[in-house]
């Protein structure tokens, strides 16, 4: 055998190789009767991978938003320690939602550590008094931890809640003037 037609057999074998590795099941029928067939199987796969999504004030649905929304609350000069509650200045309430296909969450809410503050005074979060219009319902603000945790329980593996966040301020004590500022960072995470 030359040279180039051991080079033609092994380019042949290579080339048969990969053919090989490359198909998926086969049969092969021969004969000349009605009926004849043949079949080969293939398998599928689709793998979902977990995902939870949070919305909480501006945003898009299953998008990555990086604004973070103001409750402004300004206390009537009449009203300043009345214990009257001062609804939030914003006419909208704020919209919050959580999605997963983890089935359940559990969902908390720890506002800044020391309240609302400004400078050395500060308010606290248990002045802030949250409602929910939906099926989500808002946690409890913890001071500077995660306060008692909403354990929210899907249908069918898949958890898909919402509503509208309003807030109040209880304006229960009387309070230096100025702006006292906080925030409250709302985690919902999968058990």
């Amino acid at each position: 055998m030359t040279l180039a037609a051991i080079s033609r057999h092994l380019v042949a074998l290579a080339g048969l190789g990969a053919a090989c590795a490359a198909q998926a099941e086969s049969t092969l029928s021969a004969g000349s009767a009605a009926g004849l067939a043949a079949s080969a199987r293939l398998e599928f796969r689709v793998v979902v991978p977990t995902v939870i999504f949070m919305q909480v004030g501006t945003g898009t649905n299953f998008a990555n938003n990086a604004t973070i929304d103001l409750v402004d609350f300004t206390v009537p000069a009449s009203d300043v320690g009345s214990g009257n509650p001062t609804a939030g200045l914003s006419s909208a309430p704020v919209t919050a939602r959580v999605v997963t296909n983890g089935n359940s969450v559990s969902l908390t809410a720890r506002g800044s550590a020391g309240g609302l503050t400004n400078g050395v005074q500060s308010i606290p979060w248990s002045q802030i008094m949250p409602s929910s219009g939906g099926s989500l319902p808002h946690p409890s603000i913890g001071d500077g931890v995660a306060g008692a945790a909403a354990t929210l329980v899907g249908s069918g593996g898949i958890l898909d809640r919402s509503a509208n966040w309003s807030f109040s301020y209880r304006n229960s004590n009387t309070l230096p003037a100025g702006n006292y500022g906080g925030q409250v960072t709302y985690t919902a995470a999968l058990p």
